[in-house]
């Protein structure tokens, strides 16, 4: 029941990414803002290593190197990672199964939070760009938005040593029970910005370093958000 409930929320979240402008109406109409608890899809945890890319395959020719770097969309591959899809491919894999193990420890251990870190990063971008007021949970608001993490990870990038953070979103701000704007976005491994990576080991042992690669990738999707917001 439990990985069913998984799989429907998965589709529900990225079935629901069709996007919708908020109107000049809506814009004039809205002062104040709440920023509702983020949920995150933690099942939606996408682990690509050299390991396991080899594994499937993808290490073998310059063909595999220009999927991996191109991030092109076909059956079975991530608009995050930009490779085949893995999954399962080294299920027996004890290694990349520890080490995922221990960088999910490390999270929850240390109190890095994607929930968290991606709705006060919405908080601070909101504010910086002086688009609404964001209230408190507990107060009235004009208009309350959703976000919703419904893809993240860390990643390869061609064949380097280090792993990217990545990360998939939607959010859609509701008046008065209705949706008035939508949208969705992505961080994947060839995005520009995208420059904050450390090896597995230092994800799985340092905190720090942990907390710094998915606060900065959580502030790139959310600037990309709120672009779309001001349009």
């Amino acid at each position: 029941m439990k990985i069913l409930l998984s799989v429907l929320t998965a589709c529900v979240l990225l079935t629901g990414c069709v996007t919708k402008d908020l109107s000049v109406e809506d814009r004039q109409q809205i002062k104040t803002l709440k920023v509702l608890p983020v949920f995150v899809a933690v099942d939606n945890f996408q682990y690509t290593s050299m390991t396991q890319a080899w594994g499937a395959g993808l290490g073998a020719g310059a063909g595999a190197a220009a999927g991996m770097a191109s991030g092109s969309s076909t059956a079975g591959t991530s608009a995050l990672t930009g490779v085949g899809s893995v999954a399962g491919t080294k299920a027996a894999d004890g290694v990349t199964g520890d080490i995922t193990s221990a960088i999910r420890d490390n999270m929850k251990n240390n109190d890095i939070d994607l929930a968290k870190l991606v709705r006060q990063s919405f908080i601070d971008r909101v504010q910086q760009e002086h688009l609404f007021t964001v209230v408190g949970e507990g107060e009235r608001a004009d208009a309350e938005v959703e976000i919703m993490v419904s893809q993240w990870g860390l990643c390869l990038k061609n064949f380097s040593d280090v792993l990217y953070p990545v990360i998939g979103a939607n959010a859609q701000i509701k008046r008065n029970g209705s949706a008035v704007w939508r949208n969705f976005d992505t961080v994947s491994v060839s995005n520009d910005a995208n420059t904050i990576a450390y090896t597995p080991q230092q994800y799985a042992t340092d905190p720090a370093a942990l907390r710094k690669a998915f606060s900065h990738v959580s502030d790139l999707v959310i600037i990309k958000l709120v672009d779309h917001l001001k349009q």
